[in-house]
């Protein structure tokens, strides 16, 4: 069950979160057999609150407990992502686009190729990103290892 634990818990809770205008950005799990826990990555349109976790923690436990998730687990967090995490999902490209990225990825030989650009659109599981030279590059979301916001401070 451990491998497929992302898969269980969005499936149960994604339609709960979506009703109360959250979204499910990744489920992780952390901490050794006995102690482990099991962490929901949410994000809100205008950012996320300590009260949005307590609301979405009181949404989601029945539904867990019911479904007998939380058995293996010994706490449960509800917790934003944060600004530098990776950018994993079609939805967390859109959310992004105007802004300057880098994504991984992994050429037909294999190798791991760098791409910076300003993510311009996302279109039909493509990510169009213009590159200094002002020349558009397509990106295929399937082709992508890692992407990650370029923070100017």
């Amino acid at each position: 069950m451990a491998g497929e634990i992302d898969i269980i818990v969005s499936d149960i809770i994604t339609p709960l979160l979506e009703r109360e205008g959250y979204e499910l950005v990744a489920v992780e799990t952390a901490g050794k057999q006995k102690s482990q826990i099991l962490r929901l990555l949410i994000h809100k349109q205008g950012g996320l609150s300590v009260q949005d976790c307590k609301t979405v923690d009181q949404a989601v436990r029945p539904a867990l407990e019911v479904h007998q998730v939380l058995d293996d687990y010994k706490q449960l967090e509800i917790a934003s992502p944060g600004i530098d995490r990776p950018l994993t999902t079609l939805r967390d490209f859109e959310r992004n686009i105007g802004r300057t990225v880098k994504i991984e990825t992994i050429s037909t030989n294999g190798k791991v190729l760098e791409v910076q650009g300003l993510l311009k659109n996302v279109i039909d599981e493509c990510i169009i990103l213009e590159q200094a030279s002002e020349k558009n590059t397509n990106i295929d979301i399937s082709q992508v290892c890692k992407g990650y916001i370029q923070l100017i401070w």
